[in-house]
């Protein structure tokens, strides 16, 4: 092996090290979505913004409560840059059951658009025969 092949080599290896700088900082610091981190450092770290991207996703702090069940920071709700693990409480519709609100009267017009549109979303496979009879009793209630 000659200098020139050795000198190669080195910067080879420097190459890759500081390629997949964010992703080995991740898995070190055990980051929740290292893996994600790993794939955005992959797919896009050859432009200089993906790898910059991952690099700052890694290095981003997280907090982790020592309880259990506790937030995991954020509160996003869409998990970016944490373990965003809060749970989202399920609201009833402004109209309908539960929801506070009377539901206004369907004329027969309606009532009977409602009900075709049910049976081609029945006929199209999108709703099954439990889902559409409830569907449809709850239209043919609010006439």
């Amino acid at each position: 092996m000659n200098d020139d092949t050795a000198w190669v080599l080195v910067a080879v290896t420097v190459c890759v090290a500081v390629y997949s700088l964010p992703s080995i900082i991740a898995f070190h610091r055990r980051h929740p979505n290292r893996w994600v981190i790993l794939a955005v450092n992959g797919l896009f770290g050859g432009a200089l913004v993906g790898w910059v991207v991952a690099l700052v996703w890694a290095l981003h702090a997280v907090h982790r409560p020592d309880q259990p069940g506790a937030s995991q920071g954020g509160e996003s709700g869409l998990n970016l840059f944490v373990n965003d693990t809060r749970q989202v409480a399920l609201v009833a519709a402004p109209y309908g059951d539960g929801g506070g609100h009377a539901r206004p009267a369907l004329s027969p017009a309606d009532a009977v658009r409602e009900l075709e549109r049910l049976g081609d979303l029945r006929t199209a496979g999108h709703i099954d025969e439990p889902e559409h009879r409830a569907l449809k009793s709850a239209v043919l209630r609010g006439l």
